[in-house]
């Protein structure tokens, strides 16, 4: 949209005593920077997820902010501060307990991509972050109007804005009236908005998934007419999306609807063999992340390829049903080895995701002693694999028997205080061996 087109539409304002959007359910930083902005006499909006999730009546897991201050004033104004991004530049201000977004408004409707990761510190507000700034790439996209910013984002229902100085809600696009009908609208011509970024797509389905919303029926069109496109995402943001998805509480619907769409088996080839074991980890994620309990990287997408993993230990086992440790860590090598490549995974999610699964050998017999017990836990990656065994366990997937007897074993250590020799059961006295004497 020009920047003509686009001021001659008047949005729709929702005054203070017209919505139910509280300050209350806003992060105390976000609203911090949001006032020190204005004060600086800058525009300053809440956007995205954090309008639309507090509107819903839930918790927005992060809080952007879009504003016509360039991101050298920004960066002036908060110490504690770091200019990252590629096609676009963003400020991401730290304080001890979170990072707050501030990008410009902007008018191209070019996504930026995944910024850098930047040092994992805990600055607060007063002792600032001294890092250089992670700026890189020299096409940045063109600032804009408020209206062009809401005007290029991906869906309605993201591209409402709550304005801190009169604690209004705004509305370019008719995200209002989506939102009440329960309807994931893409902003603009589907197939061509699916073209600039095959990304949105999965973002869509998991949106309409998460939410509970119905895809309106030209945006269900283009993603069908589209999916193949999805091949042509940057593989390191199709990682991040996936590990987002399963993270979300909501795995098994989401990783369904892209499977449906055709989408899932396209960006990540291999990853999903033997579906029905696969929706039944999804399901068990779910459950776990509901209950609060951590689901790192490595261990999700170690748990994904269960099923293959337990074809891959029946193919090592041998006929007194001992695993050949040197096979299965072969078929393990030529499992992970193209998956970690295609998706662009560290060396070190995939040493995690190696180890936790090859441990799951080690999981299938009760201990015999305290000392293989500890020898393990002591183990940097059993976490992973005790993990994976757990979902592997209540999916089905593994036996339940052999893992029982390592839970006895680890709470018998745990009340006996982590001493050194715990004894799991009762071993027998070793036997002394001689030394042989020389002949001379």
């Amino acid at each position: 949209m020009t920047l003509a087109a686009s001021e001659s539409i008047q949005p729709r304002i929702l005054t203070r005593p017209e919505h139910q959007l509280s300050r209350r359910k806003i992060s105390p930083n976000a609203l911090k920077v949001m006032y020190r902005l204005n004060r600086a006499g800058y525009l300053a909006y809440l956007v995205g997820g954090g309008v639309r999730d507090i509107l819903l009546g839930r918790s927005p897991k992060d809080f952007d902010i879009a504003t016509n201050a360039r991101p050298e004033e920004i960066r002036s104004l908060f110490r504690n501060s770091r200019v990252i991004g590629r096609r676009f530049r963003l400020v991401h201000i730290l304080f001890r307990d979170e990072v707050v977004e501030v990008s410009t408004f902007r008018a191209s409707p070019e996504p930026p991509e995944v910024p850098d990761a930047w040092d994992e510190a805990e600055p607060g507000e007063e002792a600032a972050s001294e890092s250089e700034d992670v700026v890189v790439g020299e096409e940045p996209c063109e600032f804009g109007t408020p209206a062009e910013d809401a005007w290029r984002r991906d869906f309605t229902i993201n591209a409402l804005f709550y304005n801190v100085a009169d604690y209004s809600i705004v509305d370019w696009i008719g995200g209002l009236d989506d939102l009440a009908a329960g309807v994931l609208r893409v902003i603009g011509e589907p197939v061509r908005r699916f073209e600039e970024d095959p990304v949105r797509m999965m973002r869509a389905l998991e949106y309409a998934v998460r939410l509970g919303f119905t895809l309106e029926p030209a945006t269900d069109a283009g993603i069908r007419a589209s999916s193949g496109l999805i091949v042509e995402a940057a593989p390191p943001r199709l990682t991040y999306e996936l590990v987002e998805g399963l993270q979300s509480g909501s795995a098994a619907g989401i990783c369904s609807a892209w499977r449906a769409y055709g989408i899932f088996d396209a960006a990540f080839p291999g990853l999903a063999k033997g579906w029905h074991g696969v929706e039944a980890v999804l399901g068990e994620i779910d459950r776990r992340v509901e209950a609060r309990r951590r689901c790192d990287e490595s261990t999700l997408l170690g748990s994904l390829l269960l099923p293959q993993y337990t074809e891959i230990e029946r193919a090592a086992a041998g006929a007194n049903g001992r695993i050949d440790n040197p096979a299965l860590l072969e078929g393990l090598r030529d499992l992970l080895a193209p998956i970690g490549n295609r998706m662009h995974l560290a060396n070190h999610t995939l040493h995690q995701m190696a180890q936790g699964l090859f441990t799951l050998s080690k999981l299938r017999r009760p201990p015999e002693r305290g000392r293989q017990v500890l020898k393990l836990t002591r183990q940097s990656y059993f976490p992973v694999a005790w993990a994976i065994a757990e979902i592997g366990v209540e999916s089905g997937l593994l036996l339940r028997e052999g893992f029982a007897g390592w839970q006895r074993a680890m709470q018998q250590i745990e009340r006996a205080g982590g001493i050194d020799e715990p004894t799991v059961e009762a071993e027998a006295p070793r036997r002394r061996r001689r030394r042989r004497r020389r002949r001379s």
